[in-house]
């Protein structure tokens, strides 16, 4: 059974013609995602899905700023969040002194939007909400070396978390000193958290992370049992674990971010399916450590000095090899790494190498990192 999921084009749009990026995920396959640039005019356009799905969609403009964004549950809803009711903007500090006071106000569809500045909070999402900030490089959430969970969205579907750092989440926990597999996620400290399951079964969490920074974390972002996310065009900078899926049937497209210098692994996956595309994993001990059978596309990654690119706790064949697939091992020639600048120089191995031809905007093969395919513009 198919179900069709309307999208309003948004007025200023409707002339100059607008871009529409899809990602698609599914508990029991990989990923999949689309673009499609919408004919000048165009007030509506229909994504169909199958009942289980959940759809990351983005709308940009014919320039590739991005428009609108959210995430939607097949069969849950077949209107785009912003119909559901008159959406709102819920403004930090202005209209709430702290961000969980605006979440807690906030109603699915609604905005929360945080200025720039540097906040000590703590913050757990509910569905239907999008929580921006004013641009990664001006609005930090820290959390001051202590053992927390800067963002938490367990049990909360269709989120949007863009436009911060996070930073600074420290140890202490229980099993923060072990291995990302050895514990339940529930044990362990992590900048952006979730857990998809209760004890009475699954509990539908999905969010879509994007032009993020996770620096100096325990763990950048940590999917625990059932959860899923798109997580597209961040940083993952000097945390002791990038990205983690623990336990179960999480499900992820991880794609066009930068792994550096997170010390003991980039990318984690116990037993989940992880889509791994034209991400930069580079100066780890560990690029990509997997787990049990689950294995999702890892195409078009550019790995640099890392102690291996791949292992696996099974005596198993490697799950991707360097020169197939697009897969590489290059120095990726960011512009200035140490000043935190990890835009691509004009020689570049990142520039044009992508996966898929025809996501950037201007009809080429998309770049690999984090500042390449179609939601590449950002700072």
């Amino acid at each position: 059974m198919s179900i069709s999921l309307r999208v309003p084009v948004p007025e200023g749009l409707r002339d100059s013609g607008a871009v529409l990026l899809v990602s698609r995920l599914h508990e029991s396959r990989p990923a999949q995602e689309f673009v499609t640039a919408l004919p000048s005019g165009s007030q509506e356009f229909e994504v169909d899905a199958t009942p289980g799905e959940v759809l990351a969609v983005s709308l940009l403009d014919s320039a590739g700023a991005l428009s609108e964004s959210a995430m939607v549950q097949a069969g849950v809803s077949s209107v785009w969040p912003a119909k559901q009711a008159r959406p709102r903007i819920l403004r930090v500090p202005q209209d709430y002194p702290r961000i969980q006071a605006a979440v807690d106000a906030a109603r699915a569809g609604d905005t929360v939007l945080v200025k720039s500045g540097t906040y000590f909070e703590t913050v757990r999402l509910k569905s239907g909400i999008q929580l921006l900030g004013s641009g990664a490089r001006w609005t930090i959430l820290d959390g001051g070396g202590a053992p927390v969970k800067l963002i938490d969205f367990s049990g909360a579907s269709d989120v949007v978390v863009a436009g911060f750092t996070f930073q600074n989440v420290g140890t202490g926990n229980l099993c923060d000193a072990m291995d990302v597999m050895d514990c339940g996620g529930n044990w362990y400290s992590a900048a952006v958290y979730a857990d998809g399951h209760t004890d009475q079964g699954e509990a539908p969490t999905s969010a879509l992370l994007m032009h993020n920074v996770f620096r100096h974390n325990s763990i950048g972002a940590m999917l625990y049992f059932h959860a899923r996310a798109v997580v597209r065009n961040n940083l993952f900078v000097g945390n002791t674990h990038g990205f983690v899926a623990n336990h179960f049937q999480d499900v992820a497209l991880v794609a066009n971010n930068v792994f550096w210098e997170n010390t003991r692994e980039a990318i984690v996956s116990q037993a989940a399916w992880l889509d791994i595309l034209n991400n930069v994993v580079a100066r780890s001990e560990i690029g990509i450590w997997h787990a049990h059978i689950q294995t999702g596309r890892i195409r078009c990654n550019l790995f640099f000095e890392n102690g291996v690119n791949g292992a696996d706790i099974h005596l198993v064949p490697p799950r991707f090899e360097i020169g197939t697939d697009g897969n590489v091992e290059l120095d990726p020639l960011f512009v200035s790494p140490e000043a935190g600048n990890f835009q691509p120089a004009g020689d570049s191995p990142l520039l044009d190498t992508g996966c898929f031809e025809g996501l950037e905007q201007n009809g080429t093969r998309e770049d690999r990192g984090a500042y390449g395919g179609p939601l590449g513009s950002w700072q």
